[in-house]
């Protein structure tokens, strides 16, 4: 999958409604980023171990993009499903799959 194929997904879902808002406030045109790749702490993957399973996932919205410092919604291609994550050290926590976008866009 490409940047440019989960740009679409995200996209298709807005179907140009981008006044679209959460309970968090957060403005799409804002806060969506260039999808990107990166590895995540699963820290709910059977059975829990230490360290952590790390997960590959696209990065498409940072609630507060200035810091980085809010929820984060990524997309896991493999099972076709967006989740959220928050931040952590050293790398970012996924915390769970909420389904399409906007329903985690809605669950933030």
């Amino acid at each position: 999958m490409t940047p440019e194929e989960v740009s679409a997904l995200i996209e298709n879902e807005i179907a140009g409604n981008w006044s679209q808002t959460n309970w968090h406030g957060c403005d799409l045109r804002r806060c969506l980023v260039t999808p990107e790749l990166r590895d995540y702490d699963d820290r709910g993957a059977p059975p829990p171990v230490d360290p952590p399973h790390v997960v590959k996932m696209w990065l498409v919205l940072e609630e507060v993009p200035e810091d980085r410092s809010g929820y984060k919604i990524v997309y896991n291609g493999e099972v076709g499903m967006f989740g959220l994550a928050v931040p952590g050290s050293p790398r970012d926590v996924f915390i769970g799959f909420y389904g399409s976008f906007l329903e985690t866009y809605a669950g933030m």
